[in-house]
C-alpha cells in the first residue's frame, strides 16, 4: 500500500492575518488585539464546521444489519470471493452492485454502501465528500494486475524504454508507425509488426482501457495489421518465433559445412564417371582397330575385355554418383531448412506483443519487456516487476481496489468480509492470473481491519490528481 496517514500542514492564516492587518490597523488597535481577534474568527469558524460535520455524519442512513454493500466494478476476485464467504456458512449477507466506480464512491460518501471495488484510488471530489461528512477513508489492496509490452530476448530495436505515449502510437487504430525508428530516441530502423491477444482476453480489455482509452475495447481500436491470437502462446510465438526454428537456425553453419562437404563429393565423382566414360570410348576404339588391323585373335579378345571391364567401371561410377547425388540433395534440404528457420527467426527482431505479467514471468527467459514511462509521473523508464506493480509505479498496472470507511469497519459484519477477503487474496490472485501481494502486506491490512493497528488513512494530498490526458505523441517521422 502507498496510502500513508499524514498529519495535515497547517495553513499559516494567522500570520497572513496579522500581516492584513498591519496595513489596515485602526488607531488604538495593537497587534496582540489583533491576533485574539483572529484566532476568535478562527476558533468561531472551526467549531461551526465541526457541528456541521456532526450534524451531516448523523444524517447519514443506517447500515442494515447483517448486510454487507458492495458496488463498482465487481472485479476479477470479488465474484468468487462473495460466493465463498456464503460458503463458509456466515449468516451475513453481501449484496453486490455493479454500477461502476463513480456511483460507487458517490455512494460510499453517501454513507449508502460499505465497499467499493475499484482499480482506482478515491478522486480528490470523491475524498471531500467524504470528509464532508465526517467519514474517514481506508483503501485496501487485494491484488494487482499489469500488461508487458515486449520483443524477443536477447534481441535489439535500439532501445528499451517506452513513454504511455509511444506505446500508444504503436498500437492504435491508423498509426502509420511501420519502423522502430519511427518512434525517435534513437530506435533502430527495423520493421515493426504488432500483435496479441483477441477480445476475449483479459490483456486485451486491459491493454485497450489502459492504452487505448477506449472504455469497451475491440478490434476497431487497434492498427488494421494487429495480428490477433487466441491463446497467449500465439502472441509469444510471433514475438520469439518457434523452438524448432531456434534450433534448426543454430545448425545452419554445420549444414552449411555438410551441403558443401556433399557438393565436393558429386563433382568429385562426376570427374570419375567422366573418367570411366572415356575409358569406355578408348576401349570401344581399341576393339575397332584391332579388327582393322586384324590382330591376332587373343590380343583381340584382350581387347573386348578391356570394354567389359571399362562398361563395369563405368557403371559402378555412375551408381556411386547416384547415391552420392541422393545424399547430397538430402543435405541441401536439410541446409534449406535451416537457412529457412533463420530466416524466420531474423524476421522476429521487431515483432512486438502484450502480455500480462502472469504469463511473461513464465516466459521471462524467452521475453524482453520494455520500461514504460509515465510522462505524468515523477520516475522514468519504470520495470515491470512484482514490486513496482503492487506499488503502482509501473504505468501499465493497476491495482485491485477495496475502499472503506472506519464508519463501516467497525461493523463486526463488513470486518469479518474483508477479514475473509484478504484471507485468500493472495491464492485468488494466482488463480486469476493477477499479482499477488506480499504476505506481510496482506497481514498488515488485517491488522487494521481487525482493529490490532490503527488504519493508514487516505488524506487529501493521497488522492490521485485529475487531469485530462495528454495528446498521444506523434512519431517522429511519416510511414514510408
Amino acid at each position: 500500500m502507498t496510502v500513508r496517514h499524514r498529519a495535515r500542514a497547517v495553513v499559516p492564516l494567522l500570520a497572513l492575518s496579522v500581516l492584513a492587518a498591519g496595513c489596515s490597523q485602526e488607531p488604538g488597535q495593537d497587534a496582540t488585539d489583533l491576533v485574539a481577534d483572529a484566532q476568535a474568527r478562527d476558533y468561531r469558524d472551526g467549531q461551526a464546521e465541526a457541528q456541521r460535520v456532526r450534524q451531516a455524519n448523523r444524517a447519514l442512513p443506517s447500515p442494515s444489519a447483517g448486510v454487507v454493500e458492495i458496488d463498482g466494478i465487481n472485479g476479477a476476485l470479488t465474484s468468487e470471493e462473495v460466493a465463498a464467504f456464503s460458503r463458509s456458512g456466515t449468516s451475513t449477507q453481501v449484496q453486490v452492485a455493479s454500477r461502476g466506480e463513480d456511483a460507487a464512491f458517490a455512494s460510499l460518501c453517501a454513507g449508502e454502501v460499505d465497499v467499493v471495488d475499484s482499480t482506482r484510488a478515491i478522486a480528490p471530489a470523491e475524498f471531500e465528500a467524504c470528509r464532508s461528512v465526517g467519514l474517514d477513508v481506508v483503501q485496501l489492496q487485494v491484488a494487482s494486475d499489469a500488461v508487458v509490452v515486449a520483443i524477443k530476448n536477447e534481441t535489439d530495436v535500439g532501445g528499451d524504454c517506452l513513454s504511455t505515449q509511444q506505446v500508444r502510437e504503436v498500437y492504435r487504430a491508423g498509426s502509420p508507425v511501420t519502423s522502430w525508428a519511427q518512434l525517435g530516441g534513437g530506435y533502430d530502423d527495423v520493421p515493426l509488426a504488432v500483435a496479441g491477444p483477441n477480445r476475449e482476453n483479459n490483456a486485451f480489455q486491459f491493454f485497450g482501457r489502459t492504452v487505448l482509452d477506449a472504455p469497451d475495447p475491440s478490434l476497431i481500436n487497434l492498427r488494421s495489421d494487429y495480428r490477433t491470437f487466441d491463446t497467449d502462446q500465439g502472441s509469444r510465438l510471433f514475438v520469439v518465433g518457434r523452438e524448432r526454428d531456434e534450433d534448426l537456425a543454430l545448425k545452419l553453419r554445420d549444414r552449411a559445412r555438410e551441403r558443401d562437404l556433399a557438393k565436393s563429393r558429386v563433382e568429385e565423382q562426376r570427374q570419375v564417371v567422366d573418367d570411366a566414360r572415356a575409358e569406355v570410348e578408348v576401349a570401344v576404339a581399341e576393339v575397332e582397330k584391332g579388327v582393322r588391323d586384324q590382330r591376332p585373335a587373343d590380343q583381340q579378345a584382350a581387347d573386348r575385355e578391356r570394354v567389359v571391364r571399362a562398361e563395369q567401371a563405368l557403371a559402378r561410377a555412375q551408381a556411386e554418383l547416384s547415391v552420392l547425388t541422393r545424399q547430397k540433395d538430402a543435405v541441401v534440404t536439410r541446409y534449406d531448412a535451416a537457412a529457412d528457420a533463420r530466416a524466420r527467426v531474423q524476421r522476429t527482431r521487431g515483432h512486438v506483443g502484450y502480455f500480462l505479467f502472469s504469463y511473461y514471468e513464465l516466459f521471462e527467459d524467452q521475453l524482453r519487456p520494455f520500461e514504460v514511462t509515465d510522462p505524468d509521473g515523477e520516475r522514468n523508464c519504470i520495470f515491470p516487476s512484482q514490486r513496482t506493480i503492487t506499488s503502482g509505479e509501473y504505468p501499465l498496472s493497476r491495482r485491485l481496489l477495496l475502499t472503506t470507511t472506519t464508519r463501516s469497519m467497525e461493523r463486526s459484519e463488513v470486518a469479518d468480509f474483508l477479514l475473509h477477503y484478504l484471507d485468500r487474496a493472495s491464492e485468488a490472485a494466482v488463480d486469476a492470473q493477477l499479482v499477488a501481494l506480499s504476505q506481510a502486506e496482506i497481514e498488515r491490512q488485517k491488522d487494521w481491519v481487525s482493529g490490532r493497528e490503527a488504519p493508514d488513512l487516505v488524506t487529501a494530498d493521497e488522492t490521485p490528481a485529475t487531469e485530462e490526458p495528454a495528446a498521444p505523441t506523434r512519431p517522429a517521422e511519416p510511414a514510408r
